[in-house]
């Protein structure tokens, strides 16, 4: 394939990915895992350190009364994790004559207790809808040698939740329990992240810009290749407007070509006969 029919597909399947990230965010799947996913607060610093101190593979925690609304019951024996709960007193506003509301006001803090979803049974929480399905196409071996290639150090590590893969500059974490066909798409949105995001730009660029680049160049690259990504579901989730997946265009595409040609000229080698000549 010539380099602008590359651009020319590559566009053409951006503006797509844009259309059904949009389609998205109205669907079923993604309302109804967002809805369980905002039963869950929002720790403080300090609340975060507790949590991590005392259940270090915690993935999702809540109080007894929040996970039995959820339909789960905290095992019997297992001990809750303590964190501090401010406790508020309300105040009526007299002297402000233009509002008669209350207002509320942080008294003192009391230890309460939450608990991780491994502590807990019963059906299980639903998951992010991010998941590739189908086969690998033969790319996790190709995509292990051009992370080699980059002096890049691929690790499968077993990861907990719904922590699928990390980029740490010049190294990446890929969750050993994942599927082939998963494994090559969180590859693939790694080595955008270590392409495009480690350089000194890094701090000028949101994390929802990060992100939306890393997953539209892995839906690119698998699209091509003829992987099935859940793509749409993870920038909908991220909140991501189409008009951003189209706009950010010239920054996807440059990755995205790199990677597909890289990938074609190891499959090309892989598949070359041996010069060598047999008979000897």
């Amino acid at each position: 394939m010539k380099s602008h029919e590359l651009i020319l597909e590559i566009e053409k399947r951006l503006v797509s990915l844009a259309m059904e990230t949009e389609k998205a965010k109205t669907s079923k799947v993604i309302r109804d895992y967002l809805k369980v996913m905002a039963t869950f607060h929002q720790y403080s610093f300090h609340n975060t350190f507790a949590i991590y101190a005392y259940c270090p593979h915690a993935t999702h925690v809540a109080g007894f009364s929040t996970w039995k609304k959820l339909g789960r019951y905290v095992k019997r024996g297992e001990k809750g994790i303590p964190i501090l709960a401010p406790c508020r007193i309300k105040i009526n506003q007299e002297c402000d004559t233009d509002s008669d509301e209350d207002i509320q006001i942080p008294l003192y803090f009391k230890v309460v207790y939450v608990f991780d979803v491994s502590q807990t049974e019963g059906p299980p929480l639903p998951e992010a809808p991010i998941t590739a399905t189908g086969s690998d196409q033969g790319l996790l071996s190709v995509l292990e040698q051009i992370s080699a290639k980059h002096s890049i150090k691929l690790e499968y590590k077993a990861l907990g939740g719904l922590h699928h893969g990390t980029s740490f500059g010049g190294r990446i974490e890929i969750n050993a329990n994942l599927e082939p066909a998963r494994k090559v798409a969180v590859i693939i949105h790694e080595l955008a992240h270590e392409f495009l995001h480690k350089g000194g730009d890094r701090k000028t660029i949101s994390r929802q810009q990060r992100e939306l680049e890393a997953e539209a160049t892995a839906f690119v690259v698998c699209s091509h290749f003829n992987i099935e990504t859940s793509a749409a579901n993870y920038l909908s989730l991220w909140d991501i407007p189409p008009e951003d997946i189209v706009a950010s265009f010239q920054r996807i595409h440059t990755v995205a070509i790199q990677l597909i040609q890289e990938i074609a000229e190891l499959q090309a080698m892989s598949e070359a006969p041996c010069s060598a000549t047999e008979g000897m």
